[in-house]
């Protein structure tokens, strides 16, 4: 490990100040792109949701004085991370990182910045494109340039330090401020335990919106001239919330090692560790029309953390998300697991719930041997017919080398804004960010001020 110093902090300023979108490889602004619409339609596909529009209307009952609104701030944050379909987690670079947790997830803390200052400034698509693409760049080599302690949930630890660039950068300001901007975003990691959610605790969700308040806040702090000392971030990312601190992973090749192309997409609204078992029912009934009332049971043998989310009976939906059983059962009477999976009318359905205690979940040592370079899991479906047919995968789909199409993407971000948004707005959202004709076009900002003039839960 050496020391973060001063150097190294101005050196994340110049790049985050002077890095624009000609000057990013083709292959990192196409991947940009499609995480800001996978994030976006995560944060909109999660104020569907009756506690995230009860939340929002106790946090902002009432005017929102100051630069930061704080009520807003925390309900799209909290939005933002309630599917557990937000994408572009980080991998840990040295390949030893168990349990497999992401250590960074910066686009759902980033992106509720820049809605609102899309939705105060009119600030062009592609400028907002061009300040995800660098704050999550930052925010991702930040993840991989530390290991988050075991037993600890990546949501608020990384995150508010590209929140704070970003509400830097979306005011135009220099390397200066966004060096400072760097150092107060990180300051405050919150510590949270990864048990919560895999129980069912909805706080998890808060995390992220506490983190993108605390990075827009750290932007403000840091145009009045305040600073941090980079040894507190050596003592945060090297001792108190995560360990094994590489500065050269933090900074080295700024501008030509790209660590945002190294991130993945998730294509289920799920605890990523289920995945490699839907990828596998899936490809194990291949043709459509088994019916529920058809399935025998299924068996899922899979590694040991993914073993652990065998609870069958769910709480909440947050519990439903992560729990392999139902997630099985969702998806085979649905054939999609998205927003619309887990709202309350569909949580409460008796024939899924049936289904899920017919899924027998098992760890299978050689699979949990295999981590964390692969993720294998084996299932074996098994019809009322006796047909019993067996799909093993390696790894989900959505990672680097088994990548989403742009397709998918879109039709994953449709069905995660549903009808809450007009289908102009989605229309417009989607031709900007995926087919861009080089017009210089908004379609963001007015998405923005639409979303935040709503009535509070709206």
């Amino acid at each position: 490990m050496t020391a973060l110093e001063n150097g190294h902090v101005e050196a994340i300023g110049r790049f985050a100040a002077g890095t624009h979108l000609g000057d990013v490889p083709d292959e990192v602004v196409e991947f940009a792109r499609l995480l800001l619409v996978d994030t976006l339609g995560a944060l909109l596909g999660g104020l569907r949701y009756p506690p995230v529009q009860e939340l929002a209307r106790t946090v902002t009952d009432g005017s929102e004085a100051g630069p930061v609104p704080f009520g807003s701030m925390l309900a799209l944050g909290t939005a933002a991370t309630w599917l557990d379909a937000d994408s572009g987690g980080s991998f840990h670079p040295q390949g030893h990182r168990l349990p497999p947790v992401p250590t960074a997830h910066p686009a759902p803390h980033s992106l509720p910045v820049l809605l609102h200052a899309a939705a105060s400034t009119g600030m062009s698509d592609r400028r907002l494109l061009e300040i995800f693409l660098v704050a999550n760049e930052v925010g991702l080599r930040s993840g991989t340039a530390s290991s988050l302690r075991p037993g600890m949930h990546p949501h608020g630890v990384h995150g508010p330090a590209a929140a704070a660039l970003a509400g830097v950068l979306a005011r135009e300001g220099g390397a200066d401020e966004l060096s400072r901007a760097f150092l107060l975003g990180s300051s405050l990691p919150l510590a949270a335990t990864l048990a919560v959610p895999m129980h069912g605790g909805t706080v998890r969700n808060v995390w992220t919106g506490l983190g993108s308040w605390y990075g827009a806040m750290a932007a403000e702090l840091a145009r009045t001239g305040m600073d941090a000392d980079p040894a507190s971030y050596s003592a945060l990312f090297d001792s108190a919330v995560c360990t094994d601190l590489s500065v050269q992973q933090l900074v080295g090749d700024l501008g030509s090692r790209w660590e945002l192309v190294n991130s993945y997409l998730k294509p289920y609204a799920c605890a990523r560790w289920i995945h490699p078992a839907l990828d596998a029912v899936l490809a194990a009934t291949p043709v459509s029309g088994l019916r529920n009332e058809d399935v025998l049971g299924v068996e899922v043998h899979t590694f040991a953390f993914a073993a652990s989310l065998d609870a069958a009976d769910v709480r909440s939906d947050m519990h439903a998300r992560f729990s392999l059983p139902y997630s099985v059962a969702a998806l085979l009477t649905d054939g999609v697991l998205d927003a619309g999976s887990f709202l309350p009318d569909r949580l409460s359905r008796a024939s899924v719930a049936e289904l899920a205690h017919r899924v027998t979940v098992h760890e299978d040592p050689r699979y949990t041997a295999a981590l964390p370079v692969e993720r294998p899991t084996r299932v074996v479906v098994r019809t009322r017919d006796g047909r019993a047919t067996t799909a093993e995968v390696r790894n989900a789909r959505g990672n680097p080398t088994t990548p989403l199409s742009r397709a998918e993407v879109e039709s994953k971000f449709r069905r995660n804004v549903g009808a809450s948004i007009e289908p102009a707005l989605v229309d417009g959202v989607v031709t900007a960010l995926l087919d861009p004709a080089g017009a210089d076009t908004h379609s963001l900002a007015v998405l923005s001020r639409s979303l935040l003039t709503r009535p509070p839960g709206g």
